[in-house]
């Protein structure tokens, strides 16, 4: 145990980088990223369910986006998708080069099948453009990029509710007086809303609206007319939906209100809230977002929206969740439950349509916000293969093993793995083993020095969903003299003449303790130590199913 200890010290001390990330997660098939981990409660509600799904959310650390660098940064910003215990699904930072992603979400009114969208910040030291709103399928290939014109979109909202018809917010800079406040002599530049419906295929505007035509400027409570300089947002919307008539439904934070859009002449037909309601209410809301149609008919409309402007008074555990003045955004579930993003550090909280709360969840890191949160159902199976990683560790040729790794970006459906070998490169391929998948980064162990292998992906039925490539597998880098007389073992030899189905199955942990043992059979060195290093940084969850998850309850996963 004490031998044990000192390495797991020194690989600590070696993997110690200049920023704290013990609340990130580093895996050895995703070497480029830095994956926030989890905190998680679900409370102890026998007779109810939370909604099944998977969580989207897109972490950021500046709003402005990252400043330009030339030093390397892992990829950590961006769009993620991760399971009920928080385990990754799919890390997509890379392919946006850690900027700012919006809004990422799942729309299922394209052709029927199930699509991602989001919207992508421009890095802020380019500000020819604000970016693109992005369509992927679910294969994880993008199918259709909307370039936004100029400064003139914002990253609020991009909602396909009518595809291919989409809907964004906008805004611009306009020289409007201070009528409103007595002083019609005083100009002043002020940031104004709208939004545009437009055609995705073609990029054709169906329909736009802006703020200064409508909405009067004593309505903001952020502007002081008084103030010496003013460059003020004074509406600042943040969501716009679309009704079954064609009229739309707009938030602006900055007035407190909500209004109701005519389509036909762009007219406010009516506002709730604010300054100037048209209703009269036995409730107040301030800072509101996500103001959405849940229904609809001739004499009634019932909305939806997130009220930013709770006061503290006290806690009430465990059935108090979170507060947030700022962003956030409440989405109605498939099972009527309500799942509501509170945005600072990814908190988000799951309860049932009448209150009760189901589920907390928060990053275990506080440096990262994301705008909003969904949940939503999802399946995929990647058009790339499986990543596959195999090194070979003994010393002088024994108690030799091979240690795999292995992952499946954005794989829903993968329940188990299948291992294969070879004696050489035209053999056949030889099955050496088999395990359950085990969160996002599996591992598995096999006697002997196995060389020119390859995993399959299995689904619950033992369906083959994916296979890797044949790969060589990585000799000891601290063999003895030269690695050119170490000869790969005959899987046949090892595991007999028929492919054989091993019962054991390692978590990542697990893998990293049985292939330190192995390394260090009569020898140590601290090349070991810093090859393995990365290894300490796997998370270890437990193999278990859903239902004995919530039985724990009130623990963090």
């Amino acid at each position: 145990m004490s031998l044990l200890l000192w390495y797991l010290f020194l690989c600590s001390v070696i993997a110690l980088d200049t920023s704290n990330d013990d609340d990130m997660i580093t895996y050895i098939t995703l070497p480029q990223h830095r994956v926030l981990k989890w905190n998680v409660t679900y409370y102890d509600r026998p007779d109810l369910e939370v909604a099944p799904g998977y969580w989207f959310v897109a972490p950021y650390h500046l709003n402005q986006g990252e400043p330009k660098t030339n030093r390397w940064t892992p990829c950590q910003i961006g769009p993620y998708i991760f399971d009920y215990k928080g385990d990754l699904v799919w890390a997509g930072s890379c392919e946006f080069n850690n900027q700012n992603v919006y809004d990422f979400q799942v729309v299922d009114t394209i052709d029927e099948k199930p699509y991602l969208t989001m919207l992508v910040q421009e890095n802020f030291a380019n500000r020819e453009s604000d970016g693109s709103a992005i369509i992927y399928n679910n294969e994880y290939k993008l199918v259709h990029s909307v370039p936004r014109p100029g400064a003139t979109i914002d990253n609020h909202e991009f909602y396909l509710k009518e595809p291919p018809n989409a809907l964004l917010i906008t805004h611009k800079n306009e020289d409007m007086t201070l009528a409103d406040f007595g002083h019609p002599e005083r100009q002043v530049s002020i940031r104004t809303n709208g939004f545009i419906e437009l055609d995705i295929n073609t990029g054709k505007y169906l329909f736009e609206w802006f703020s200064g035509d409508h909405i009067t400027l004593d309505e903001s409570f952020t502007l002081n007319p008084n103030d010496r300089f003013l460059d003020v947002d004074y509406l600042h919307m943040n969501s716009v939906d679309k009704s079954t008539n064609g009229d739309y439904l707009i938030s602006a934070r900055h007035t407190n209100a909500i209004y109701l859009i005519s389509s036909q002449d762009g007219q406010i037909i009516w506002r709730l809230g604010g300054k100037k309601s048209n209703f009269e209410m036995d409730f107040q809301f301030t800072g509101q977002h996500s103001a959405r149609f849940v229904s609809q008919n001739s004499t009634h409309i019932i909305i939806s929206f997130l009220d930013n402007g709770a006061t503290f008074m006290a806690v009430n555990e465990p059935t108090s969740s979170a507060m947030n003045p700022a962003r956030g955004n409440m989405q109605t579930l498939s099972n009527t439950n309500v799942l509501v993003s509170w945005s600072y550090y990814g908190y988000m909280s799951e309860f049932t349509h009448d209150g009760q709360l189901l589920m907390d969840a928060s990053f275990a890191s506080e440096r990262f916000s994301t705008y909003r949160a969904y949940k939503f159902p999802w399946r995929s199976r990647p058009v790339y293969a499986p990543t596959l990683l195999s090194s070979c560790y003994g010393v002088n040729g024994s108690a030799l093993s091979t240690v795999f790794h292995v992952s499946w970006n954005g794989a829903t459906d993968v329940q188990r793995w299948r291992f294969f070998a070879r004696a050489n490169a035209t053999a056949v391929d030889r099955e050496i083993g088999e395990v359950a998948k085990n969160g996002f980064e599996s591992s598995f162990i096999a006697s002997g020095f196995m060389d020119w292998v390859s995993v399959q992906a299995l689904d619950s039925e033992g369906n083959v969903l994916g296979a890797s490539g044949v790969l060589r597998t990585e000799p000891p880098e601290y063999w003895p003299g030269s690695v050119s007389g170490l000869v790969p073992d005959d899987p046949a030899a090892v595991y007999g003449e028929e492919p054989v189905q091993l019962p054991v199955k390692f978590g990542a942990f697990s893998g990293l303790f049985m292939g330190f043992v192995a390394s260090t059979i009569g020898y140590f060195c601290f090349p070991v130590v810093r090859r393995l290093a990365p290894l300490v940084q796997l998370r270890y969850s437990c193999d278990g199913t859903y239902e004995e998850e919530l039985g724990l309850m009130k623990e963090k996963v």
